[in-house]
């Protein structure tokens, strides 16, 4: 921070408010009068303009709880410590929310706000090291921040916001860049698919093709089922869209417990399909991976390797076509479900082996580079987050330009 300016505590130039949560109890304290944030409602920009949550009159005349004036500056204490939002209007928050009232004859609002962005770590750092990191009132107040003129921190925060709203228009169009990588792959399979249908491919159901294996389930005794090592436990989570990373697994079963769930065990070249949950994402399993076993959200597809290749059936099970069926037959439920007799239904255009192969070989290198793009948009974004603090040290520490 640049030396010539004073520093000030912020219990010395702010009032702090820790939030609070009426009792749930009383129904009547829960309405939609009267915002009501917690840690989850700092993730939508610099303002908050709602919440998940809302008081009622009464809720918030009768509960105790402390209004916050507008242009307040929240700051999430409790667990993910750092997250910051302003109140675009008169509102409360919870107990996991301290809020900063600035003194406003020598704080600016948006000044605090960027000032408690470049003193997240510090936030951290003085919170109590348990298994919930929480950082009280009495901590926030000693935090030192830097206190310039209020016509040097006008200037901060004007310097400040033309900087980030131009990261901000650039970072919306890499996440959307993104998000279009994704698609790639699904207009190819859309289109291979589409070719062949003209080329008289011809229409199974992936029931005539592959044995449909009972999925899987939980072990109930967690204490002697599940081990450090054993028999790997396949989750919804293992399954990505190609080859199941077996260095990634890490949850394993006794084999005591593997022998005992004969039902949902895998071999070589299964192909996994989700259908509890997240629905119809799939991966399979290469040639000599070791037995394993599924959760209730993994089916186990069998392919007939006669007819069709793992490989190219997991590709299939991706395309649009196929995904339509798929999500055609979903239940909606508190937790999504398909079943197995559906998957079982579905038609698909299945072309000869010798074709299966070149069209894996296409998409292979495909998904490979799509990767290789993904990872680099990946790291683009987070040199955004480096750029953003680089503009705030230049701003702090006295060298706008």
């Amino acid at each position: 921070m640049k030396k010539n300016w004073q520093t000030k505590k912020l219990g010395e130039v702010c009032e702090i408010i820790t939030g609070g949560t009426p009792k749930t109890s009383v129904k009547d304290f829960y309405g939609n009068e009267f915002l009501w944030a917690g840690p989850s409602d700092l993730d939508q920009g610099v303002f908050i303009t709602n919440t998940n949550k809302k008081l009622s009159k009464k809720g918030f005349r009768e509960s105790g709880i402390r209004l916050i004036p507008k242009n307040s500056v929240l700051l999430s204490c409790i667990g993910n410590i750092g997250k910051i939002g302003i109140a675009i209007e008169e509102m409360a928050t919870n107990q996991q929310i301290n809020t900063f009232v600035p003194n406003l004859k020598i704080l600016d609002s948006k000044y605090l706000y960027y000032v408690l962005i470049i003193k997240t770590e510090e936030f951290k750092l003085a919170s109590s090291q348990t298994t919930l990191p929480i950082i009280n009132k009495t901590r926030c107040s000693n935090i030192e921040i830097p206190l310039p003129s209020l016509l040097k921190q006008k200037e901060i925060v004007k310097y400040l916001d033309n900087k980030f709203a131009k990261l901000r228009e650039v970072k919306q169009l890499q996440e959307l860049a993104l998000v279009d990588t994704e698609k790639i792959l699904s207009q190819n399979l859309h289109e291979i698919f589409e070719d062949g249908k003209k080329k008289g491919w011809k229409e199974k159901t992936i029931g005539d093709i592959t044995e449909v294996v009972t999925k899987g389930t939980t072990p109930k005794t967690f204490g002697e089922s599940f081990t450090d090592s054993g028999v790997p436990f396949l989750k919804a989570e293992n399954i990505t869209g190609g080859p199941v990373d077996l260095e990634k697994l890490m949850t394993f079963i006794s084999h005591k417990t593997n022998d005992l769930l004969n039902r949902s065990k895998t071999k070589s070249g299964d192909v996994l399909m989700t259908i509890a949950g997240t629905i119809g994402r799939v991966g399979y399993l290469i040639d000599n991976s070791p037995e394993m076993n599924t959760n209730q959200a993994v089916a186990i597809i069998r392919p007939q390797k006669n007819i069709i290749s793992s490989a190219f059936l997991t590709y299939a099970l991706q395309s649009p076509f196929i995904q339509k069926g798929i999500w055609s037959g979903v239940v909606k439920a508190a937790i999504p479900n398909f079943s197995l007799t559906r998957i079982k239904e579905i038609f698909m255009p299945i072309p000869p082996l010798s074709e299966q192969k070149q069209i894996i070989k296409k998409l292979d290198t495909l998904v490979e580079k799509l990767q290789t793009l993904k990872e680099l948009q990946k790291q683009q974004l987070e040199d955004f987050k480096k750029l953003e603090k680089a503009y705030l040290l230049e701003a702090f520490n006295g060298e706008l330009v």
